[in-house]
């Protein structure tokens, strides 16, 4: 058992027999079940690997190493990060020393950091502090650690997090890639997230990797914990997060092209694609061939069709919802329809252009009632607002009857039929 058994005097003599360091799916005090409900509820799905191929990680995954007891290739750990490749290591005493010295951190294992403060005076537990601001020190005041190793050299890096004399936690970019490399992997444990400060330090970790400026959010976490083999080499060109949409779509072409490079055929194989093919043209051209007679062609295709007027009624309040000038139109046959009934009931031709309002409407009770006088006056002025019914429906008209208005209109102008003694529909 590594010295991280030692925190479990922090949570009691029962759970000191766990044994199992950094278990995704443990909620001992060593597990690692509350970092991925962390990360879950941030949206990332945690993925744990038990192995890994490099070609695998793309632009949605950032790259999460946990205490690695196999040795990560540094050329290839630096290769993912300057493809546009996203990556956090948290290692004390484990295999990625060199990777981390090709960073330009030189990790010091045999050294006890020297802190101002130590929880509960602990001196294996060092409180490490915020040197920089930056997106991960957000609202992170204190960071407790345990037994943790230290960075005694920092370059080509920043240095956010650390104590006295050296650096707990170093952040930094390389080509497109930006990289997270933290000395003490205990800080991320169950029993270590019960501290505000770690819990704000762990998600914004997250949030620095996620891609958040250039609107492409990743959306895995690829975790890999202890003994994990890790194969093959990272692909050339990952992601660029300050590059725009095309720039991505180009990309992600280039890559599916790349891809296809790995199909190859054996002259067998190509044989039998090519009589697949030709089979498959045989049948294509059957099914295009008729099998019966068509219809018998007696010319009723060239016989023409006079187009439905603009105008009519039914096709405007069909269309209404497309062509705003359909409620004009409208208003225009309502108007028309007015301007009959009082011809009719006065015995003039046109009244509504030929005589004045007052006029008009005092005809009209004298005939019909008061009723039919008011509701005329209500109606007179929008009738005579309106144009002529062929200026409405012309293709350059630009005149417009909101839905509301033509509502009201038609409300007054069916009273005012009754009032003449006939409804709108047997008007129209």
């Amino acid at each position: 058992m590594r010295s991280l058994a030692i925190i479990a005097l922090l949570a009691g003599p029962a759970l000191a027999q766990q044994t199992d360091d950094y278990d995704p799916t443990s909620p001992a005090w060593n597990g690692l079940a509350s970092f991925v409900s962390l990360a879950q509820g941030d949206g990332f799905e945690v993925d744990v690997k038990t192995t890994l191929e490099w070609g695998d990680l793309d632009r949605n995954d950032i790259l999460f190493l946990i205490w690695p007891n196999q040795k990560v290739e540094a050329s290839k750990l630096t290769a993912f990060i300057e493809a546009g490749g996203n990556v956090v290591v948290a290692d004390d005493f484990g295999e990625s020393k060199e990777a981390m010295a090709r960073l330009g951190l030189l990790r010091a294992e045999s050294v006890t950091p020297h802190a101002s403060k130590y929880q509960d005076g602990r001196v294996w537990a060092p409180i490490a502090t915020p040197k920089a601001a930056h997106t991960i020190t957000q609202d992170v005041t204190e960071v407790v650690t345990n037994h943790p190793a230290a960075f005694t050299q920092v370059e080509g890096a920043t240095e956010l997090i650390g104590f006295d004399d050296s650096a707990l936690l170093v952040v930094g970019e390389r080509g497109t890639g930006r990289f997270v490399v933290i000395s003490d992997p205990s800080i991320f444990i169950n029993r270590m997230l019960q501290y505000d400060g770690n819990v704000s330090l762990t998600a914004n970790i997250l949030r620095w990797l996620d891609r958040h400026e250039s609107g492409d959010r990743a959306k895995r976490i690829v975790l890999l914990r202890g003994d994990v083999p890790m194969y093959g080499e990272p692909r050339p060109f990952i992601d660029d997060p300050r590059s725009g949409q095309f720039d991505r779509s180009i990309a992600g072409l280039n890559q599916w092209l790349a891809k296809r490079d790995e199909w190859l055929l054996t002259p067998g194989a190509m044989k039998g694609l090519a009589a697949t093919l030709a089979i498959l043209l045989l049948l294509l051209a059957g099914l295009a061939l008729p099998v019966r007679r068509g219809p018998k062609i007696d010319g009723a295709w060239l016989r023409f069709g006079r187009p439905a007027r603009r105008d009519e009624p039914y096709a405007l309040v069909t269309n209404s919802d497309r062509s705003p000038g359909s409620f004009l139109v409208l208003g225009c046959i309502l108007r028309d329809q007015v301007q009959s009934l009082l011809g009719e009931a006065l015995g003039v031709t046109d009244p509504l252009f030929t005589m004045a309002e007052q006029q008009l409407v005092r005809a009209l009770a004298e005939v019909k009632g008061r009723d039919a006088g008011a509701a005329l006056a209500r109606v007179y002025r929008r009738l005579r607002a309106l144009p002529s019914r062929s200026q409405a429906a012309a293709p350059w008209s630009s005149g417009h009857l909101a839905r509301r208005d033509f509502d009201t209109l038609y409300k007054d102008v069916a009273e005012l039929c009754r009032t003449l003694g006939a409804s709108l529909e047997e008007a129209a």
